[in-house]
Order: C-alpha cells, then sequence, then structure tokens
C-alpha cells in the first residue's frame, strides 16, 4: 500500500517490517555518515543490497527527484518571483549541492520500496522478541 511506502521512506525505516533504521544516522546532512547504511535489518533480517550494483537503479530516482525539483522551482521563479537568470541558476546549483544528501537517501529508500514491500506478520517480529 502507498502509506507503507511513504512511512518506510519518510522515517528511514525497514521497507518489509517498518521496525529498524535503514541508515545509520538519522542526519542526512552529517556529512560523515550520510551514505552509511546497514547490511541488513536487524529485525526480520531482509538484506536491503540485493545483489551488487543494484543501488545503481537508485540513480534513475535521484534524477527524477532533481528533475522535479527544477521544475517546481523553474514554475515558481517564471510565475511568481521573475529573478534574473543568474539568480537562477546559482539558486538550483546551490540548492542541488545542498540538498544531495538528502535526494542520495530518499532515492535509495524509494529504490529498495520497489523491491521489498511491507508485510504485517513481519513487523511485529520484533515485539515477540522483546517479550
Amino acid at each position: 500500500m502507498l502509506t507503507d511506502v511513504f512511512y518506510s521512506v519518510l522515517k528511514n525505516k525497514c521497507p518489509q517490517c517498518h521496525q529498524t533504521d535503514v541508515f545509520v544516522t538519522h542526519n542526512p546532512f552529517n556529512l560523515k555518515k550520510f551514505d552509511k547504511m546497514h547490511e541488513s535489518c536487524s529485525c526480520c533480517g531482509v538484506k536491503y543490497e540485493k545483489e551488487p550494483g543494484f543501488f545503481q537503479g537508485a540513480m534513475y530516482v535521484s534524477y527524477a527527484l532533481t528533475a522535479g525539483w527544477f521544475m517546481v522551482t523553474w514554475a515558481l521563479d517564471t510565475f511568481l518571483f521573475h529573478s534574473e537568470i543568474w539568480q537562477y541558476i546559482t539558486f538550483i546549483v546551490v540548492s542541488m549541492i545542498v540538498l544531495m544528501p538528502l535526494t542520495f537517501r530518499l532515492s535509495r529508500l524509494i529504490w529498495m520500496n520497489f523491491f521489498i514491500h511491507f508485510d504485517k506478520t513481519k513487523s511485529f517480529t520484533f515485539k515477540k522478541h522483546q517479550l
């Protein structure tokens, strides 16, 4: 279901059980650790990288996210702000650089959710182990 995907992507949770975090740190702007991921979920055991090069497909998602950002900012600038071209290009370049760690994470999480789906039976595994 779409709400399961949104939850997993926005909360940085395992796509299969929604119990543990995919990335080591919650802060995407910690430049030393923004790209560090757990190899697998400690709760349900799903391996995040299915095969070598699995996350190369996330580059297509990253491209879509940045193209969407470009279109939204272009529309806002064209219809509301009417800035000079050099101001707009400067804004786009700076914002793409600043948002790169967030785009990196979002694209990987979205890509994983294409192939790993939420399973309600797996989501309670962590709670059963705690009892």
